[in-house]
């Protein structure tokens, strides 16, 4: 199955895509990024509103082509914690080398990026190097669906309520996620974690649309609640977000880059390649304060 995205000035230029799944999710056919014209902008931004993922095949970027992309789309994020390229300090590398001993990779565990921070970052461009013959996926959930699944009841409760989100689980002074990783460099690790209040139906920014924007990485507890209070409501938030129906995965390929939609997703990698390479640049762009979705 395919769409046809049309530019809004109707001109000639037509984008295929293919969609990966229904809930979220598309493979740009055909386009490249480097040097793209406005027609082609305005087609990757028409088709990232509707499908908040989109995986571009065959792209030959260098670190300053990704600079300029995050520019493009809303300007370079702050990126803590992550050490990146010498002369590129935004763009970080995430490498996994074949003989590593633990199995655990960089982003695995369902989680948005970035999201203890006081603006955290609208959008993540990752580009594949070099990935195994099989395995080190990366699946997609859409935190709009999951909102759009819960009961009335529910929804009016929670877009009363405000979350805790804290680095201290992945980065704090007793994380043990450095542990994990011999050839990538966790700065900063001996400093205070960061801790920001957050709502928990986030409104997005340009479409408007609610999200159930939590995570099971960065967010610790509601505002107001004890941890053991909100632990049970937060496993099944969680548990809501990553059901089947609202999932895609993007299995990589070299010099393929996927750019995901922060404000209204989560996402995870997988660690099922054991034995082998893996190694992707990865920056951020620019986000926003979150605001609360009020129903009218």
């Amino acid at each position: 199955m395919s769409y046809h995205c049309e530019v809004p000035d109707k001109s000639l230029h037509v984008m295929k895509i293919r969609p990966i799944a229904k809930s979220l999710g598309a493979e740009v056919i055909d386009a490249q990024l480097v040097n793209m014209d406005e027609q082609t902008y305005f087609s990757v931004e028409k088709a990232f509103s509707r499908y908040l993922v989109l995986c571009f095949r065959d792209q030959h970027l260098e670190p300053s082509d990704l600079i300029s992309l995050a520019e493009k789309f809303g300007g370079v994020g702050e990126t803590p914690y992550l050490a990146g390229l010498e002369d590129y300090p935004d763009v970080v590398p995430i490498v996994k080398e074949a003989n590593e001993k633990s199995h655990h990779t960089f982003g695995s565990g369902w989680h948005t990026d970035f999201t203890f921070q006081k603006k955290p970052p609208a959008r993540t461009l990752l580009y594949a190097l070099d990935v195994p013959p099989r395995g080190g996926d990366t699946l997609f959930a859409n935190l709009q669906d999951a909102y759009d699944s819960l009961s009335v009841g529910m929804q009016e409760s929670l877009s009363r309520l405000r979350a805790l989100h804290s680095s201290v689980r992945s980065y704090g002074p007793s994380a043990k996620l450095k542990n994990h990783l011999e050839n990538m460099t966790i700065t900063n690790e001996k400093e205070e974690p960061c801790f920001e209040s957050h709502p928990v139906i986030r409104k997005h920014p340009l479409s408007g649309k609610p999200s159930l924007w939590i995570n099971p990485t960065y967010t610790i507890k509601f505002d107001g609640m004890t941890d053991q209070e909100s632990q049970p409501l937060l496993d099944y938030l969680n548990s809501v977000i990553v059901e089947e129906r609202f999932r895609c995965r993007i299995a990589w390929k070299k010099n393929s880059l996927v750019m995901w939609d922060n404000r209204c997703t989560q996402h995870s990698a997988s660690s099922d390649y054991a034995g082998h390479r893996r190694e992707m640049w990865r920056i951020t762009t620019a986000g926003d304060t979150p605001t609360n979705f009020v129903q009218v």
